[in-house]
């Protein structure tokens, strides 16, 4: 064997040994090392309490007029002036399917015809699935949000460009000319009345029976009234077929228990979370505290926000929140009382052990959320926590 091949192997092995010995190293100090840290972040916890209760608005009740086909013509949300036109109204549900028909049909020639002035290629057909799909997830949103005031119009888009998909392109000069064909019969076959807004408003097609409760009833109702009210069973009117949501304030009547009512006064703002109907919690102006009956108050909100979004919520729990704590969260075992009884975290600066004083904002079963105070090296989200406070003191090296 040549020399330079035993050097190359010795200096190999040697490389290789110093290698484990390191591994072995920092083994060994990472299970003798006693201290263990977690990263500080920034939390927000709010406290609160529930209610439960009823959304009231100024609502006026749409009917068909006892006819037996009628056909909305707005959508859910939608703004309508008084006069305004709401619903197409059909002497039988033969004209209806008639007028439905001749919708697909207006829907399907101007699709064809943006197709025709453009040439039928395939980004053509692209767009069209694209067109599909869109229309697939409105129906679903719609549907989802009880918005079926726009259902009808979402599906005849859907249905029209679904038909223009089946056929597969072809002539769409002459499928053209049929469907226009297709479409003048059915004008002289079809004529109807109108139903009209009697007052203006949001529209809306949630109905439930409780339309008739209004803000000036609900804002004397006692505890015991609110109460029996929120366990009836109401049943919209018959013939109905939407609201009309007036005025730009609404109200929510909650019921309570007396001491967390005691925390609200007349006049000034609270912070309400609609769970899921609302991304973030709005702020409605308390109007009033009723008295307490058996343990229990009504207590009247209002709000001139979101009313869009409320248009089909009736009976709702909500969260109440009376509290919010805004700091760093680190864990309870972290915390560490310095010689003058102030406390303390330890956070990693490099190898070292660095104390920093903070006040404590909000107790959790296992963590504080805190804030840094008088410190001109403050604790911030990011830092690494110590929390095996044991013999440590400002300045020990830790690694």
């Amino acid at each position: 064997m040549r020399k330079t091949d035993i050097i190359t192997r010795l200096a190999i092995a040697l490389i290789f040994a110093a290698f484990m010995c390191y591994f072995a190293f920092s083994v060994i100090h990472s299970l003798m090392n006693p201290f263990r840290s977690v990263l500080a972040v920034n939390m927000t916890v709010q406290e609160g309490f529930k209610a439960t209760g009823m959304v009231v608005r100024n609502e006026t009740v749409v009917g068909s007029g006892g006819v037996p086909a009628v056909e909305v013509i707005v959508s859910e949300g939608e703004k309508v002036s008084a006069g305004g036109v709401i619903a197409g109204v059909y002497g039988s549900e033969a004209a209806l399917a008639k007028v439905r028909e001749a919708e697909v049909l207006d829907v399907k020639i101007r699709n064809l015809e943006s197709m025709v002035n453009s040439g039928a290629d395939t980004a053509n057909m692209r767009t069209l699935d694209e067109n599909i799909r869109e229309n697939i997830f409105k129906l679903a949103i719609a549907t989802q949000k009880r918005a079926l005031g726009g259902v009808s119009g979402i599906a005849t888009n859907l249905q029209a460009n679904i038909m223009i998909k089946n056929s597969g392109g072809g002539n769409l000069q002459a499928q053209l000319s049929s469907l226009r064909r297709q479409r003048a019969a059915l004008d002289t076959a079809v004529s109807a009345n109108k139903i009209t807004a009697p007052v203006s408003g949001l529209f809306s097609a949630a109905l439930d029976g409780f339309e008739s409760v209004t803000a000036d009833g609900i804002k004397s109702i006692t505890a015991e009234g609110l109460k029996a009210l929120l366990s009836e069973k109401r049943s919209p009117e018959q013939g109905a077929i939407g609201k009309l949501v007036s005025g730009a304030r609404w109200y929510y009547a909650a019921l309570m228990r007396s001491e967390d009512a005691s925390r609200l006064v007349p006049g000034e703002k609270a912070s309400m979370v609609f769970g899921r109907y609302l991304g973030s919690a709005i702020e409605m102006d308390v109007e009033s505290v009723g008295n307490a009956q058996d343990g229990q108050c009504a207590v009247i909100f209002s709000s001139n926000l979101n009313m869009d979004s409320m248009l089909s919520i009736r009976m709702q729990s909500v969260q109440i929140i009376s509290k919010e704590y805004s700091g760093i969260r680190v864990p309870k075992v972290a915390i560490c009382l310095t010689g003058e009884g102030k406390s303390s975290v330890y956070t990693l600066s490099g190898v070292y052990a660095e104390q920093k004083l903070v006040k404590i904002l909000y107790e959790a079963e296992d963590y504080y959320i805190v804030e840094s105070v008088g410190s001109s090296n403050p604790l911030r989200a990011g830092d690494q926590v110590i929390t095996t406070t044991k013999d440590l003191y400002n300045g020990k090296m830790v690694k």
